[in-house]
């Protein structure tokens, strides 16, 4: 009997030890996703922000049972989150920290969100959607779309606004990546609270703003636009991007909204946009999202799309993608600049 013997490209055991140990440590972070996904929940590095503490004192802080608590910090100090001192007080580490709610960067939100109960059970159907093609969200969410459940979920709506506009330094760090002054009015559609398009009008103090997204987002928005300084150059407008998307902009961005959606529903929300610049050949619109990278190397947006896939039957999308979904909408890729991973700022002008 023979065997075959893998090609050279695809001969790749673990980084360590031997190829099962590595399959398990792989299988095992579904596990680990859980632990820091509930101690976000809960809040738990809000607590550490002074210092160690006994994990009798944080179980009380926040109501959780104190032998549970410690096997949950156990495990998330094993990726180093957290560290168990030999006192038995844990502390956060320097990456811990960006679990807290107060900081620039936090992913607190964020990993809350991925640990909401739709959220995590798409993927005990993904087979199904491996199987059809169709996502198991609207299965899990008793079929609802994402956002028709979330106005059922005011409280989880609000975890949501805030992990898509908490990062503050990773939208700082996309209005710096380009030159967005050339451009008068800029029009953040979907622009939750207003985060991304402050942090571009403060590099931009001659330019003016409108923030258009539902009511759930605009309300939380004046606190934000305030705290940045530029509420008196921004417009709020409530609205539904498949209705109809307010007129005038002379540049349109669209940071991480395209990739919730299928190809169809993209290019409506591209055709409203091009209909919206009304010909303006300078125009733009900046879709702000992933390109998928070729090849076999990890890329975050290669495990996002399967999250897209199972929740929203929506997708990650590569350059080739990208450049076909634009002209399918009456758009030319002008360019693609890489910003704060995974993120590309998608540059498109109508044709």
């Amino acid at each position: 009997m023979t065997t075959s013997t893998p090609a050279p490209s695809a001969q790749q055991a673990g980084p360590e030890g031997s190829p099962q140990q590595y399959i398990l440590k792989l299988l095992a972070g579904k596990m680990i996703s859980s632990v820091i996904c509930v101690l976000a929940q809960v809040g738990v590095a809000d607590h550490l922000t002074e210092g160690p503490r006994e994990v009798a004192d944080l179980a009380a802080a926040t109501e959780t049972e104190p032998g549970m608590l410690y096997r949950f910090l156990r495990a998330a100090a094993s990726v180093g989150l957290y560290a168990e001192l030999p006192d038995g007080r844990f502390a956060l580490t320097s990456t811990g920290q960006f679990m807290r709610s107060d900081i620039p960067g936090s992913l607190r939100h964020l990993a809350s969100l991925y640990g909401e109960e739709s959220v995590w059970n798409c993927f005990g159907y993904a087979v199904e959607t491996l199987r059809t093609g169709r996502p198991a969200g609207p299965k899990v969410r008793g079929g609802k779309d994402w956002f028709a459940y979330m106005a059922e979920r005011p409280e989880w709506a609000e975890v949501f606004h805030k992990a898509m506009t908490g990062t503050s330094d990773i939208s700082a760090k996309i209005a710096e990546a380009y030159d967005f002054g050339r451009f008068a009015t800029i029009a953040d559609i979907a622009g939750g609270q207003g985060r991304l398009l402050s942090a571009i009008l403060t590099k931009h103090p001659q330019a003016r703003g409108v923030l258009f997204d539902q009511a759930s987002a605009i309300e939380g928005a004046g606190p934000v636009l305030a705290e940045q300084g530029v509420a008196d150059r921004v417009e709020c407008v409530v609205g539904d991007f498949f209705a109809s998307v307010p007129q005038g902009p002379d540049a349109y961005l669209l940071k991480a909204i395209m990739h919730d959606w299928d190809d169809e529903n993209c290019v409506k929300i591209l055709s409203g946009l091009k209909a919206a610049l009304d010909g303006k050949p300078e125009g733009r619109v900046f879709v702000i999202d992933a390109v998928v990278p070729d090849g076999n190397d990890w890329h975050f947006s290669k495990a996002m799309d399967i999250a897209m896939g199972v929740s929203l039957g929506s997708k990650e999308r590569n350059r080739k993608e990208w450049t076909q979904l634009l002209a399918a909408a009456g758009f030319e890729l002008v360019g693609a600049t890489a910003t704060v991973p995974p993120h590309h700022i998608i540059e498109a002008r109508p044709v």
